[in-house]
């Protein structure tokens, strides 16, 4: 999600609004409304992957990935599959409170 709205602002930037012509169209007005909807539904997929990956959590834990999840949707798919898919670590084996107790008591 945070990808669509930086190419937005990267787009705003390198034009100059106010020097188009009635002729010619806004660049910000022409951006399809399918790519805002596929941002949306790439969020939500991935914020519904790591809910289900993060059961044994506590519920804020869960939440906060929940939200990273959803605001940086790329990197969290790109954490996914290098974790998940390369190393084969299942989602939910350990969660991060059992790691915590698994360190301190060492």
């Amino acid at each position: 999600m945070l990808e669509l709205f930086t190419l937005f602002k990267t787009i705003e930037s390198f034009t100059k609004i106010e020097n188009f012509n009635n002729d010619l169209e806004n660049p910000l007005t022409t951006i399809p409304t399918s790519w805002i909807i596929m941002a949306l539904l790439i969020s939500f997929g991935t914020a519904y992957i790591a809910y289900n990956c993060n059961e044994n959590e506590k519920p804020a834990t869960r939440a906060l990935s929940t939200i990273i999840a959803f605001f940086f949707s790329g990197f969290y798919l790109i954490y996914y599959f290098i974790v998940h898919v390369l190393f084969d670590r299942n989602c939910s084996s350990k969660g991060i409170n059992n790691i915590i107790k698994n360190i301190t008591k060492k």
